[in-house]
């Protein structure tokens, strides 16, 4: 697996890999009766496949219901079934999956890796029989009403399909409700740039979550669309306030298409925030995000804060004059430019 990379001089790359505009409330994909008519799969929803001329089995489970906003978790385990070593390929898409959504929307947790510049070969690995079988797990933040089902992926061979169900505790009260909910799991990014109306920008500052890095004019907004029992928020930030040209590719909340990383067509220095959350009436999850930052060349740095559980924390800072990604995770990676000129 790859954690985030901090940005290099000319061109960086800020990626986590955790294995992740929008329509009115009022256009729910998901009708009550249909919701009512989801199967209810057992509690723990498993399937195997022998793999390696039958020498290894791979199985899969995941509990057979999962809260939106919550982690999808696709449990992978290889077992050597043989009476000799096996071996294999270890590599980053040893232990992949792929969701469908009721509503067909495809998630596939391995797309990631094409947005990624340069990938370790793989190496190889060997499984002697009765050894310790190896563990793998693929977590998916689950942002779409279910029923889903999901195909696990173990050494790169498709396994028979996991059926989830998605509960939630009910809708928000009232959009305003929904808003405040997301403000208040923003972990104070929108603090003064505050969106009122789902789907109406507001102009204000984001300021730097510690230290005294200058603060940033942007535009701020939310909008809403329904998964039926819950909603979900699309959170965009975009500096400076007068940035254009910014589109958000679903459903892996990216600034870009295809499968490599480019700025937008926009002269530096900008920055845009996409942020997805859950949002149910108990409150709002955050399930996806990405930044793409460029700035231009100055003796000046720009401080960089990672998101945690938690909230915003530092994470050093940069020379100004680059372009920087971050995309993968469930919060942003924010990269004050305000003194970069």
């Amino acid at each position: 697996m790859f954690g985030r990379m901090k940005r290099s001089a000319g061109v960086g790359l800020l990626v986590a890999t955790t294995l992740a505009l929008s329509a009115w409330v009022g256009s729910s994909r998901a009708s009550a009766a249909h919701l009512l008519k989801e199967a209810r799969p057992a509690r723990i929803s498993s399937s195997s496949r022998l793999l390696l001329g039958g020498r290894v089995r791979c199985t899969a489970s995941i509990n057979g219901v999962v809260q939106a906003g919550q982690d999808a978790s696709i449990k992978l385990v290889l077992r050597n079934v043989s009476r000799h070593t096996v071996r294999y390929q270890s590599w980053v898409t040893n232990a992949q999956a792929v969701v469908k959504a009721a509503d067909g929307t495809t998630y596939d947790s391995s797309a990631y890796l094409g947005q990624l510049f340069s990938i370790p070969p793989p190496t190889p690995g060997k499984l002697s029989p009765g050894a310790k079988p190896l563990r793998w797990q693929v977590n998916i933040p689950v942002r779409w009403y279910g029923p889903l089902q999901i195909t696990p992926e173990c050494l790169g061979k498709a396994l028979p399909v996991l059926h989830v169900r998605v509960t939630a505790p009910g809708t928000p009260s009232s959009q305003s409700a929904a808003v405040d909910e997301v403000v208040a799991a923003s972990g104070h990014l929108l603090d003064q740039c505050r969106p009122q109306t789902p789907g109406f920008p507001v102009s204000g500052q984001i300021d730097p979550p510690s230290g005294t890095a200058l603060p940033m004019n942007a535009q701020c907004s939310v909008s809403l669309s329904s998964e039926g029992r819950f909603w979900v928020a699309q959170v965009l930030v975009l500096v400076p306030p007068s940035l254009t040209g910014v589109q958000i590719f679903q459903p892996y909340e990216l600034f870009w298409g295809g499968h490599y990383p480019t700025g937008l067509t926009a002269d530096p220095p900008y920055e845009a925030i996409a942020w997805e959350f859950v949002v149910t009436r108990d409150k709002a999850v955050p399930v996806a995000a990405s930044t793409v930052t460029a700035t231009n060349s100055s003796k000046q740095s720009a401080p960089s804060f990672e998101w945690h559980p938690t909230g915003f924390r530092q994470d050093g800072s940069g020379p100004c004059g680059f372009t920087g990604f971050s995309f993968g995770g469930v919060g942003p990676w924010l990269e004050f430019i305000g003194g970069c000129g």
